[in-house]
């Protein structure tokens, strides 16, 4: 007759160990088992939590996929100086769970509990001692990601936003892709004990508005960005061995003397008040622009096929005071749109480029008219309304010489690929972690002797460049060997 009452308290235990969800969540733990996650014998249900027991792998929640827009919301706690992380989208995409107080990571906002690892920092630390149960959150739609932690939102940013383009950067190449959706739920097993409980999450409806409040990630002091640098640098080093450039042809273009812009059809000879307009199967010149005697374009540098239509860099150099612009053609017709003028940058312009919103353009000191240490390169909005400007490192000014930079673009894997006035080599850069200069990376030889080129957005890791000498406009191929 004793049967009955203790199974009735079985189930009053058994109970207590699962919470009521909220209205609109679905719960992604029973409390008592492991069904839908994959485990491979490293977690276990213990209490009513789960508990990472022993090494192994991620437990992976498989019954469904993270929706695109979710709110999830869990409680975690760790042991003494545990490091371990919940995924919820493809790559590299992690809530950070940490014991700020006793782990190396802690000294770095960017790596600490709540942070988007390695990618963004929390703007406050509230996280609660190892042993202690902290209360998380993650909300994401569209291109906003908000990170909670015990009540508190930490993280709020629109990643859209061009302000946040380093942090993105380093997301970036730790395997972070903004364009992906569809990952499994990841709890991490990085070689220490950690626990959960209370796991759920919802779908966020397409007309539940979120908006972004872009709140200030905690600064990151010294002592922590020279370690996380150099972790940037390893991985790209074992992301990409010997680059290596390899001339494919060779076209005739009398207006090959400044630079060369590249559409899916036809490529573009830049000099200095002419451009013609090419065949890229052929060679055959099939159409052109020139300045009349009365026009204002003195000096064409660098050319970009973007949006439907040719954007050119301008200066009068070496005329002074230095004044600078942008010009506009139709490809199709090579009719000349518009001029947007950006003297005020100071400087000589030889380059723009545009990428995740934001143009970057380049504005050259010589020694003729400056000091090429001077030379910047100033993020600009869509409307042209100046955001940053980066410096470049000592090795790339000491290549510039008396010169400068005649050509840019962002080309493979994402680096800014620079050229100067006369040397064959185009030199790799990449977003600083910190601060105001690029990141040199390398020199690859190539067989143009500087000036400006393009790479074919049609066909990645398609180089078209110039030798001014010969009037000839290269086509190459670059490429890194893992």
């Amino acid at each position: 007759m004793t049967f009955f009452p203790r199974l009735f308290a079985f189930f009053i235990v058994a109970s207590s160990f699962v919470q009521a969800v909220e209205p609109g969540f679905e719960s992604l733990f029973d409390g008592q088992t492991l069904d839908g996650w994959k485990n491979e014998g490293n977690w276990a249900v213990v209490d009513g939590e789960i508990a990472r027991v022993k090494r192994g792998g991620s437990l992976i929640y498989e019954k469904a996929k993270v929706p695109d827009d979710f709110e999830l919301r869990f409680e975690w706690k760790v042991s003494k100086g545990c490091n371990s992380g919940v995924y919820y989208r493809p790559g590299q995409y992690e809530y950070q769970l940490l014991d700020n107080a006793n782990s190396h990571y802690g000294e770095n906002p960017r790596q600490a509990a709540a942070s988007l690892f390695f990618c963004m920092a929390p703007t406050k630390d509230v996280v609660k001692p190892f042993g202690e149960w902290n209360e998380g959150r993650v909300v994401c739609k569209g291109t906003v990601i908000q990170h909670w932690l015990n009540g508190e939102k930490v993280i709020d940013f629109d990643y859209a936003d061009p302000r946040w383009h380093a942090e993105l950067e380093i997301l970036r190449i730790r395997g972070g892709d903004l364009t992906k959706r569809g990952a499994n739920l990841s709890l991490q097993d990085h070689g220490a004990d950690v626990w959960f409980k209370n796991l759920r999450w919802r779908a966020i409806p397409a007309d539940e508005k979120l908006v972004s409040e872009n709140l200030t990630p905690m600064p990151i002091p010294d002592l922590a960005l020279r370690p996380e640098q150099g972790r940037v640098d390893k991985m790209l080093a074992g992301k990409e061995g010997t680059w290596k450039h390899e001339e494919m042809k060779r076209f005739k273009a009398d207006e090959a003397h400044q630079g060369v812009a590249v559409d899916g059809g036809y490529f573009y000879a830049i000099t200095n008040a002419a451009i013609g307009k090419y065949r890229k199967d052929t060679g055959e010149r099939v159409g052109g622009w020139k300045e009349t005697k009365e026009g204002h374009i003195k000096h064409l540098n660098a050319g970009l096929i973007l949006d439907g239509k040719l954007w050119c860099a301008h200066s009068n150099y070496p005329e002074m005071p230095m004044k600078s612009s942008v010009e506009v053609w139709d490809p199709q017709t090579m009719q000349h749109l518009e001029s947007i003028d950006l003297t005020d940058a100071g400087g000589s312009l030889t380059w723009v480029d545009r990428r995740d919103g934001e143009w970057f353009a380049c504005f050259a000191q010589y020694a003729k008219t400056g000091d090429p240490a001077r030379t910047r390169v100033l993020r600009f909005d869509t409307q042209w309304k100046k955001t940053g400007e980066l410096g470049f490192p000592p090795e790339m000014i000491a290549k510039f010489g008396k010169n400068s930079s005649s050509g840019g673009s962002f080309g493979p894997n994402r680096h800014l690929f620079i050229t100067g006035h006369d040397a064959q080599e185009l030199y790799v850069l990449d977003f600083p972690v910190t601060g105001d200069v690029w990141t040199w990376r390398t020199a690859i030889p190539i067989s143009a002797h500087g000036q400006a080129f393009a790479w074919d957005r049609s066909e990645p890791g398609l180089l078209y460049s110039i030798d001014r000498k010969t009037h000839e406009v290269i086509v190459s191929r670059v490429a890194s060997d893992p």
